[in-house]
């Protein structure tokens, strides 16, 4: 399929596989998508977009930190590849769009195969041939609506929500800075509610525009001066509100608001303008200052937006998806004139011309992308995809590897060791995002990819399944390549549940098969070492791992219970699983004590293990990011073998010294020298589906904090 795509601050259009349908949404067929002038435009010209990003992260303290940091720990030649790839790769656009129904999601009821909708959302309404899109963001079509006025409802979603927190109400002047397409809009839904509509732009032509449209005042800022301007069409009084839908750099604009409301008015901020307040102007007169975000309430909200839970009716009125669908019922009734706006209908082939012409004159306001949709003759999905090169082939005797998930560690961590093995080919890739499935053909050196990774598990010439994808798809995805009969290589956690895990180790015995896990640490240069000098301690040992683990973002997934069922069970099977590998026994006993509401993410626990060692591991997420992450520290037999971030290894009462290396070395070169030797049958797994299946077992009971087990 077609999509258009920016990388480097230049639009093209380029052929990406069709996304496979996700739970809890729908599969469109896109026929129109309309072009956001003022957010799209944004983002491209002018070279703003080729920045590069380690310039970017030098700017901000924060970026530079990590950006550090990584050189650090990874090495300069690594961070620079990385930033690289960050700055080379194609990013999609668009969140406005309009089709026809083509597939939907089991459980799905509220659209159905043949339904004509508008969709919305950054990263679902793409400028793309056909889109996955979650239920919460679509709304049906009047037959009398065409898809063109349906691509609209987007942005009109958007001007409803700001002209909502106006909160207007019959005979209020209000003003409306900014007659792009979002003011067009916003001041149509504002003379729909009663309001007295005063509008103001750079641009003569937009004012008419407006005017033309029902709007009863307007003025330029090149003819009259904001400020008095709007005094002498409110008699003198000032505006009881104002609504900024423009964009600039200029903090006057937020500032002047201020100045032409009235005391007591309010000033909604919808469009993109420095918030730089200055008191005076806005304490005296008691101003509302409110922020209007985006479509509505739902966004932002992954709850609502990917899953599909929605907000109850009776408490939350107005979301994200009732703005969709009220644009749509005001566009049908012919409140809302949108099809006034199309200044230029262009065929997706040509959507390069069509962003050029946003710097045109006169500006366009409404610029759309035209699909081709027949509705008559739809094609079949085409979910593969194939280089523009000569395909690679692979040597005589290569592994042939598959990757599942090209996420963020993946590309920057696991891909440059797969990538440095000679006797390792790239035969296949998949993503749920055609863009990133192209860019790993094209940049990456992948034979091939595909939005379905059941396409990788059926591949007869794929040796090795990588799985890469988020927790909750380990285990279907593992267990399929297992009764593939495939080697797998998954990441941790191996599953989300200790019954599956217990499973999957079985039918890895059964299939006789070669399973690992992403327990990297232990085939650290530094954790050899440390073993070796733990063997010939007699007796129990009592260990300690510290883990400074740093804050995430209250919305991030790896929270989330379904999906990434938390820290202590997202990143702490590292810990458990070492703690194992150190004393070489299996653990038999949990306690776990968290801090209130914590349970999922920090604790201290407890483990004890079958030759009476004891592990503790502190997983804390509130400690300082510039202190070291990782600390092990273990007594047995007279010595004390502490572990520092995986650089270095000191030995206190043993003859033997301890290791020190420059940068971090977690032993992912390593695990792959491993898997290859033992897929040789040269050596035996370091990691098994075994020992998988005890660090989830570790985890969930540690999870049930303060329970024993």
């Amino acid at each position: 399929m077609l999509q258009v795509a920016v990388s480097g601050g230049e639009v093209q259009v380029v052929e990406v596989p069709e996304p496979a349908l996700r739970p809890g949404g729908v599969l469109v067929r896109t026929s129109h998508s309309l072009i956001s002038a003022g957010t799209e435009s944004a983002s491209l010209g002018s070279g703003g977009g080729k920045e590069s990003l380690l310039v970017k992260a030098l700017r901000n303290p924060h970026l530079a930190r990590k950006v550090m940091d990584r050189v650090a720990s990874h090495g300069l030649k690594s961070t620079v590849e990385l930033v690289r790839s960050r700055v080379s790769s194609e990013q999609a656009v668009g969140y406005a769009c309009a089709g026809v129904v083509i597939d939907v999601a089991p459980g799905v009821s509220r659209f159905r195969r043949g339904d004509r909708v508008a969709c919305c959302g950054a990263g679902y309404a793409n400028h793309a041939s056909v889109n996955s899109v979650p239920v919460n963001l679509l709304a049906r079509l009047p037959d009398r609506v065409s898809f063109e006025e349906g691509a609209f409802a987007t942005l009109g979603a958007i001007a409803l929500q700001g002209v909502r927190r106006a909160a207007p109400v019959l005979g209020d002047r209000v003003i409306v800075l900014g007659l792009g397409l979002l003011g067009q809009l916003t001041a149509q839904l504002l003379r729909s509610s009663g309001a007295v509509v005063i509008g103001v732009d750079v641009r003569a032509d937009r004012v008419e525009r407006a005017r033309a449209l029902g709007m009863a005042h307007g003025f330029t800022v090149t003819e009259r001066d904001f400020v008095a301007g709007v005094l002498e069409r409110t008699d003198g009084r000032g505006a009881d509100a104002v609504i900024i839908t423009a964009a600039g750099s200029d903090a006057a604009l937020l500032n002047n608001s201020f100045e032409a409301c009235r005391r007591k008015g309010r000033v909604v901020l919808v469009g993109e303008v420095p918030i730089r307040i200055q008191r005076d102007k806005i304490y005296a007169k008691e101003l509302d200052f409110l922020i209007s975000t985006s479509y509505g309430p739902g966004r932002y909200d992954s709850d609502y937006e990917e899953k599909g839970i929605d907000y109850p009716f009776a408490y939350v009125r107005w979301t994200e998806g009732r703005n969709l669908e009220e644009i749509v019922r005001l566009i049908d009734t012919g409140d809302l004139k949108v099809r006034a706006l199309i200044d230029a209908v262009h065929s997706v082939e040509e959507a390069l011309e069509a962003y050029r012409s946003l710097g045109s004159e006169p500006r366009p306001v409404g610029v759309l992308l035209d699909y081709h949709l027949d509705p008559q003759n739809e094609a079949p999905a085409q979910r593969l995809y194939a280089p523009r090169r000569a395909a690679a082939r692979a040597a005589a005797g290569a592994i042939q590897v598959g990757v599942i998930g090209f996420g963020a560690y993946f590309r920057s961590v696991l891909l440059p060791l797969l990538k440095a093995r000679p006797e390792i080919f790239l035969a296949s890739v998949c993503s749920r995002n055609g863009l990133t499935v192209r860019g790993a053909v094209e940049t990456h050196g992948f034979a091939r990819g595909t939005t379905d990774w059941r396409e990788i598990v059926r591949d007869p010439e794929v040796d090795v399944v990588y799985v890469a994808s988020r927790h909750d798809q380990h285990y279907p995805m593992a267990r399929e390549a297992v009764e593939a009969g495939k080697t797998v290589f998954v990441e941790k956690p191996m599953t989300m549940t200790s019954s599956d895990g217990r499973a999957l180790a079985d039918l890895v015995s059964q299939r006789k098969t070669l399973l690992t896990v992403g327990f990297n640490r232990r085939f650290s240069p530094h954790a050899v070492r440390l073993r070796q000098l733990l063997e010939p301690l007699s007796g129990p040992k009592t260990m300690i791992y510290r883990v400074n683990a740093g804050a995430l973002p209250a919305d991030h997934w790896l929270l989330e219970p379904t999906e990434g069922g938390g820290r202590l069970l997202g990143e702490g099977v590292h810990f458990f699983d070492f703690l194992a590998f150190a004393c070489g026994a299996a653990p038999v006993r949990v306690h776990a004590v968290s801090p209130p509401g914590k349970a999922l993410d920090e604790a201290v626990v407890t483990i004890e293990f079958e030759d009476g060692s004891i592990g503790i591991l502190v997983y804390s997420g509130a400690g300082a990011s510039t202190a070291h992450k990782e600390r092990v520290e273990i007594f047995a037999g007279g010595a004390t073998l502490v572990l520092d971030d995986f650089r270095s290894l000191e030995v206190y009462g043993l003859r033997d010294g301890g290791t020190r290396t420059h940068r971090v070395e977690k032993g992912q070169k390593e695990q792959l020298a491993n898997l290859v030797a033992a897929l040789r049958g040269n050596e035996d797994l370091g990691v098994t589906a075994e020992d998988g299946w005890r660090a989830t077992w570790c985890a969930e009971r540690a999870r049930e904090a303060p329970r024993d087990r």
